[in-house]
C-alpha cells in the first residue's frame, strides 16, 4: 500500500512511525480543536511550525504537503467568493468596476477558513502517512473501542487507496484494447464513462469477497479478539502526549491574550 494514493500508509523506519497511534491520534485532535477556536489565522498558520519538523524527522515531508498543493484552484475559489459575496461585510478594501467590491473582512474570514483547512489536512495526511491502519485499530481496540468498528476505520483508511489502485488498472486494461483516455476535458469524460461500469462491478465483487473472508473467519463470533499487530504505549508516548496537551493549552491561552 506504500504508493497507492494521496492517504496511504508509507512504510519508514522514522522515529514517528514507531510512535503508538494513540499518541498521533491525540496531536491531530488536538490540531483540529486547536484550529476551530484560536482567535487568528497567524496562530493556526503557526501550527505548520510545528509539523515541518516532525515531517522531516518522519521522513515524509514532501509526501505531507504535497498533496496540499494540488488544491489551490479550491483556495482562489474560497478567496474570491468570500472577497467578493461575504453575507456579513462591512469593511471595504477597494471598490472595482461594474459594481463590484472587494470587502477586507470578507478576506480575513476567507484567510480563516482557509488556514484552517490547510493546517488540518497537513496533519491529517502526515498522521496517515506514518500510521499503519493494523496499528491504530489495534490501539483503539486496546481502549475498548468495539472490534466491528475498528474494522469499519480499517475499511475507510484503505478505500482511497484501493479505489484508486482499481481504477487505475482499469484504465490501464482499457489503454491496451485501444480506448483513448487523452485529449481535452470533454474527450476525458467522454472516455471515462465506459469505465464506470467496472469500476462498480469491482467494488461489488470486493465487497461480497471481504464479507465471504470475514465469515470464514468467525468475524461475528463472540469471545476476545486477537491481532497480528499490537500496538504499545510506551514512556515516550505518554511523555509526548503530555507534551501536546501543556503545548495546546498554552498556545490556545497565548493566542486570547495578546
Amino acid at each position: 500500500m506504500a504508493n497507492a494514493g494521496l492517504t496511504s500508509y508509507i512504510e519508514k523506519n522514522s522515529y514517528f512511525h514507531k510512535v503508538n497511534p494513540l499518541t498521533k491520534l491525540l496531536i491531530l485532535i488536538c490540531v483540529i480543536i486547536l484550529s476551530f477556536t484560536l482567535k487568528n489565522f497567524i496562530y493556526i498558520l503557526a501550527l505548520l511550525v510545528i509539523i515541518i519538523p516532525i515531517a522531516i524527522k518522519s521522513k515524509v515531508l514532501s509526501m505531507t504537503f504535497s498533496p496540499i498543493f494540488k488544491l489551490y484552484f479550491m483556495f482562489i475559489l474560497l478567496f474570491f467568493i468570500q472577497g467578493f459575496f461575504h453575507p456579513y461585510a462591512t469593511e471595504k478594501l477597494i471598490d472595482l468596476p461594474f459594481g463590484f467590491t472587494l470587502w477586507k473582512d470578507g478576506l480575513l474570514y476567507a484567510a480563516y477558513i482557509a488556514a484552517r483547512i490547510f493546517v488540518m489536512m497537513v496533519f491529517g495526511y502526515w498522521f496517515v502517512l506514518t500510521t499503519h491502519p493494523g496499528d491504530l485499530v489495534s490501539s483503539l481496540s486496546r481502549i475498548g473501542l468495539p472490534h466491528a468498528l475498528g474494522y469499519i476505520i480499517l475499511t475507510t483508511l484503505q478505500i482511497i487507496p484501493r479505489f484508486r489502485t482499481q481504477m487505475q488498472t482499469i484504465i490501464d486494461a482499457q489503454r491496451s484494447r485501444g480506448l483513448e483516455t487523452q485529449g481535452n476535458l470533454i474527450q476525458r469524460l467522454k472516455s471515462f464513462v465506459p469505465l464506470l461500469g467496472p469500476l462498480f462491478m469491482g467494488s461489488v465483487q470486493q465487497a461480497v469477497e471481504k464479507s465471504m473472508a470475514l465469515e470464514a473467519r468467525a468475524f461475528s463470533a463472540k469471545g476476545e479478539k486477537t491481532s497480528y499487530r499490537q500496538a504499545t504505549i510506551k514512556t515516550k508516548d505518554k511523555v509526548i502526549m503530555v507534551i501536546t496537551v501543556l503545548f495546546s493549552i498554552s498556545w490556545e491561552v497565548l493566542s486570547w491574550t495578546l
